[in-house]
Order: C-alpha cells, then sequence, then structure tokens
C-alpha cells in the first residue's frame, strides 16, 4: 500500500478515538456533575462567554466585567479586554450568533443552560480532534519511515497515542469547561506534525499563520513560536534557515497584527496584558489578589533586582513542577527523545519536530515557575512533548542491537510500552474522576438556578446597567446581564474603587463566611457590625441564602465621601432564595473552583 494513503485501518482507529473520546468526556462531565451541582461556566469561562456575548450582540471588543486594577485606566464599563485572547471569543460570539436557546427555551435557567452547553461544542471537538490527529500523523510517520509495518500494526499505534491523550485527566477537564487550552494544545500539536512531515519546511509562511491562529487562544505562543520557528530553520536546507525562520514569524504576526492593534491603542502597548502581573506573585509577599483587586497599577521591582527575585522565585518553584512534569512515566517519554536523537540518527524533519517538542516543555517549564506554579500551564507542551516521547521510545526500541534485544522480543516491549502508555492513562482517569468528584463538592458558584433567581433579585432592585461588586465577578456579569466590578480586597478598600467607579451594592456569595476570602470573614460572620464600621460606609446588610446553601451577604453602600456611622440594619430575616477549579491534578482544580 502507498505510505501517502490512509487506510481502512487508520480511519477505524480514528473512529474508535472519536467514540472513546465521547465516553471519556461524559464519564469525567458526571464525576464534575457539570450543568447540576457543578456550573459550566467558572470563572474563566464566564469571562470569554461575557467577551463573546459583547461581540456577538454589539459587534465591539470588551466586555462586562473588570478586575479592581482595571479602573485604574478605564473606570467606564463596558472594559477592554484585558485578560482574555481573541481566538476563542471569535469563536464563541459565533456560536452564540446562531443560538436559539433565548427564543425557544421554556425559562431563563433553561436558556443560559443551553448556551453554555452551546459554548463546550468548541473545546469537545477540540479534545477529540487532537486524539485523531496524534493518531493519523503516527500513522503517516510509521508508514514513511517503518514501510515494513502492517496498516492494522500503524493503526493500533496511532491508535495508542490518541488514547493516551484523550486518558489525560486533565485532557477531559478541559473539554468540560471553557478553557482555551485544548484550542491551543490542538494548534501545537499541528504545528510538530508539520514540522515531522516535511510541510512546515515547504511551506514556512503558511506554517507561521497557522501559529498566529493558534496564539490568538494564548499569550503564551509569544514565546512558543520562536521555538517552533527554529524548528522550522533546523529542517530547511543550509543556507535558507535564516529565510525560513523569518517567514515563519512574519506569518505569525499576520493573524495576530489586528489584536496586537488594539491593544496599541486601547493600551498604550502591543503586548500589555494583565497576566504579565502573574510574575510578581508571590515575590515580597505579593499575592495575585493583591496585585489585582486594588484599583491602582502596582509598583514592582525594576532592573537588576527584579531579575533576582525573579530567578529566586523560579529556583523555588522548579522542584514541584519537575516532579510534576516527571511523574509515572511521563520520564521515560520526555527521556527517550534525546537519547533517539542521538542514537538512532533519524531524518531531519523528525528529529527538529522531537527536538521542538521537548524544547516547548523546557520553555514552559521555565514559564510556569517565573509565573504561576500550575500543571494547567504546562499542560499543552507537555501532552505534546509525551506524544512525541512514545514514539521515540518505540524508535529506541526498534534501534536496540541485535544481540541485546532480538525482533520478538522487540514487538514485546514495544507492547508492553503501550500497556504502560494505556494502564496509566487509565489510572490517571480514575483519580482524576475520584478527585473531580470531590473538588465539584468545593465549587464556589452556586448552581444556574440559584445564578438566575440571585440575578432576577438584583435586577428588580438595581437600575439596569448600574455596576455592582461581587466575588462571583464575570459569573455574575453572564447571568444578571450587567457590569459586574470583582471584589475589592478587603472592605477598606470599598471607596478607593468608588473613587474610580460608583458602585452602590456589593453581593458577597460564598458557601460559608470561613470560606471567604481574607479580611471579608469578618463581615460575613458579623455583618450587624459591619454597618457601624464608619470606613466602610456601609449603610445596609441583608443575609439570606441560595436555595443550594450558599450565604449570600447583599451590602448597600452609603454616598461616596460619607462618613458617619451608618444606620443599623433593617433587613437581617432571610430573602428570598437567589470565588472559584490529581495528585497534581487536585491542586489544578481547586486553583479552578475558588
Amino acid at each position: 500500500m502507498s505510505p501517502t494513503r490512509t487506510s481502512a485501518y487508520e480511519w477505524a482507529s480514528a473512529a474508535l478515538l472519536i467514540v472513546a473520546g465521547i465516553g471519556l468526556w461524559l464519564h469525567h462531565a458526571r464525576a464534575w456533575d457539570l450543568g447540576h451541582g457543578s456550573p459550566i461556566l467558572g470563572y474563566d469561562a464566564a469571562q470569554y462567554a461575557l467577551a463573546a456575548r459583547e461581540l456577538s450582540e454589539h459587534g465591539r471588543l470588551a466586555t462586562g466585567f473588570a478586575l479592581p486594577i482595571e479602573l485604574a485606566r478605564h473606570p467606564a464599563p463596558p472594559w477592554p479586554l484585558a485578560l482574555v485572547q481573541p481566538g476563542l471569543v471569535g469563536i464563541e460570539a459565533a456560536l452564540l450568533r446562531f443560538d436559539p436557546a433565548d427564543r425557544q427555551a421554556p425559562s431563563r435557567a433553561a436558556s443560559f443552560g443551553r448556551s453554555e452547553r452551546l459554548l463546550l461544542s468548541f473545546p469537545i471537538a477540540c479534545f477529540m480532534a487532537s486524539a485523531v490527529v496524534l493518531a493519523l500523523v503516527t500513522c503517516r510517520i510509521l508508514a514513511r519511515h517503518v514501510p515494513g509495518l502492517s496498516p492494522p500494526i500503524r493503526a493500533a499505534a496511532g491508535l495508542v497515542a490518541g488514547a493516551a491523550f484523550l486518558l489525560d485527566p486533565e485532557s477531559q477537564h478541559f473539554a468540560a469547561g471553557g478553557f482555551t487550552e485544548l484550542p491551543f494544545t490542538l494548534g501545537l500539536i499541528a504545528a510538530l506534525s508539520l514540522i515531522a512531515l516535511g510541510w512546515a519546511e515547504r511551506r514556512p509562511f503558511a506554517f507561521g499563520l497557522l501559529l498566529g491562529l493558534t496564539g490568538s487562544f494564548r499569550g503564551s505562543i509569544l514565546w512558543l513560536a520562536p521555538v517552533l520557528a527554529a524548528g522550522v530553520a533546523q529542517t530547511a536546507p543550509p543556507g535558507t534557515r535564516v529565510s525560513a525562520f523569518t517567514r515563519v514569524m512574519m506569518g505569525f504576526a499576520v493573524p495576530l497584527a489586528p489584536w496586537w492593534l488594539y491593544k496599541w491603542r486601547t493600551f498604550g502597548s502591543p503586548a500589555w496584558d494583565l497576566s504579565w502581573l502573574s510574575l510578581w506573585d508571590g515575590v515580597q509577599g505579593r499575592t495575585w489578589f493583591s496585585l489585582n483587586h486594588l484599583p491602582d497599577l502596582p509598583s514592582v521591582p525594576h532592573g537588576p533586582a527584579a531579575a533576582a527575585m525573579l530567578a529566586a522565585k523560579v529556583g523555588r518553584n522548579l522542584p514541584a513542577l519537575l516532579l510534576l512534569l516527571l511523574t509515572g512515566p511521563r520520564a521515560l517519554f520526555l527521556g527517550a527523545i534525546p537519547l533517539w536523537a542521538i542514537v538512532a540518527r533519524p531524518p531531519r524533519a523528525l528529529a527538529a519536530a522531537a527536538l521542538t517538542a521537548l524544547s516547548l516543555v523546557g520553555v514552559s517549564l521555565l514559564a510556569a515557575a517565573a509565573s504561576v506554579p500550575l500543571s494547567r500551564y504546562l499542560y499543552p507542551a507537555r501532552v505534546a512533548g509525551e506524544a512525541a516521547g512514545l514514539l521515540a521510545l518505540w524508535g529506541l526500541i526498534s534501534r536496540a542491537p541485535q544481540g541485546a534485544v532480538g525482533p520478538g522480543a522487540g514487538r514485546v516491549l514495544r507492547a508492553a510500552v503501550a500497556g504502560v502508555a494505556i494502564a496509566w492513562g487509565g489510572l490517571q482517569t480514575a483519580r482524576g474522576a475520584a478527585e473531580a468528584r470531590s473538588v465539584a463538592r468545593e465549587r464556589g458558584v452556586p448552581t444556574t438556578q440559584s445564578m438566575v433567581t440571585l440575578a432576577t433579585r438584583l435586577g428588580r432592585e438595581v437600575p439596569a446597567g448600574e455596576p455592582v461588586m461581587s466575588n462571583l465577578g464575570p459569573i455574575l456579569a453572564w447571568y444578571a446581564r450587567r457590569p459586574v466590578v470583582h471584589l475589592a480586597l478587603a472592605p477598606g478598600d470599598l471607596d478607593a474603587c468608588r473613587r474610580r467607579l460608583e458602585v452602590r451594592h456589593v453581593l458577597l456569595v460564598f458557601r460559608e463566611p470561613a470560606m471567604a476570602w481574607p479580611g471579608w470573614e469578618g463581615v460575613l460572620q458579623r455583618p450587624e457590625e459591619a454597618v457601624h464600621n464608619q470606613e466602610w460606609n456601609i449603610a445596609r446588610a441583608r443575609p439570606f441564602r441560595t436555595e443550594d446553601g450558599f450565604l449570600v451577604l447583599w451590602l448597600e453602600l452609603g454616598p461616596l465621601g460619607a462618613r458617619l456611622a451608618a444606620a443599623p440594619s433593617d433587613g437581617m430575616g432571610p430573602g428570598p432564595p437567589g470565588g472559584e477549579t490529581t495528585g497534581p491534578l487536585l491542586t489544578t482544580l481547586r486553583a479552578f473552583v475558588r
């Protein structure tokens, strides 16, 4: 059979992966109790949904949610996009544009539920597409470079590569929410595949366009694109490598140029993004909350002192991230890449793709150590690197000296490697589902029905379009269809925020007072005392419970500038029923739900 044709076995393996992907997604969604006890939209996903709705309904890149720090430059809503990337915003806007939910749903809760499920369709599609691409590219590589393998064996190898991806619990988790990780990961897998197949070398500018589209989903492409461009240059003939690198980077800039222009005009710099503040999280006592929940740009170190502090931070975070990266057979797969490149002397395109995948892992590791040391920031490069490592390990076994490993033993070893990959994935899937069930009970967001009830009450008591402040941030903005500012760092910071944007109502929504942010626990525990604190300027405090048991404390603030003792609350009785996610995966899930 011609190695350029896709056999029926390979299409069958792709079909099996799609069926398996659907099953694994449903399994994880049930563990997460998605759409019922656990809302579909979390903090990150709601930010994208908000921006997408604004683009769909009003045709502008803006949002109805802002962190307090954003009020320093843009105090009035709608606010420009300071955190989200345009790729997912555009795709979700297109989905919402054709969403019939508002016309057909029997209730507001059903309408929101349908819209949210619709927004999940794109991450789910990327989840299964990534597995299918890994399978088919594995088959193509084996057909081209190991022509003696039969079509069933090639298809089985592709099936293992795709299944290992689907069995990763982080893959399943990102498919169960409106995250950018899976679209970005699909782009990285496609880029590495095109390098391995020699396509990128022949069309470097088009390859750059792919990188630009991939970068529209995550800003981390800014430091990964040069690595990928260098991989393409490595495959180019001598004398054309600088040209190949340049053409890749030129193509990369084309899709992103409008976005950079938007940020330049809006924020004064094409590279400006609030995520840069994560560099200072954990440095000199700073936290994500202290950096983003005050209405002024923070003062951060500069020059050699800043470099020394960041280097120390990287040194502190690297050991835990390395342990996460090298858990189980991951160390075996990633370690096989450089050894295979040295021992096997593979074709230039294959070697470039494998070493580029390993380089992406290294760069992502350093970036995560310098920002927020969570596994989600390693995920895209990690899964691509593991797939490359699986192929490299098979290649190493095939290249073993005949005296050490005979043909029969080689087949057994390759099958054993495949078994280890699948068994590890199955174990991780089981652990991930168990931990998802545990973490789902800690979710910091009420159910869709409770959110709709709370939004309806807010609509009755607060004029339409008037901004409010809440720890639910973008999630409340999505349901209430009104501007929402995230909660100030502490009650004493309310006045500074109000000097930027007048806010009269603050909604604190937590499972229990003990789960509130530092500085706000006392307000939830003793609301009757909070109204007597002149500095906080709280005129009225009304606590009540949602139907699913969340404590809501509705604070009405006095006139801006007033510093007299507030009147006692007259709304202390319960009102009508009305933030945020395995082993290491558990840490990631907890980070999402808080």
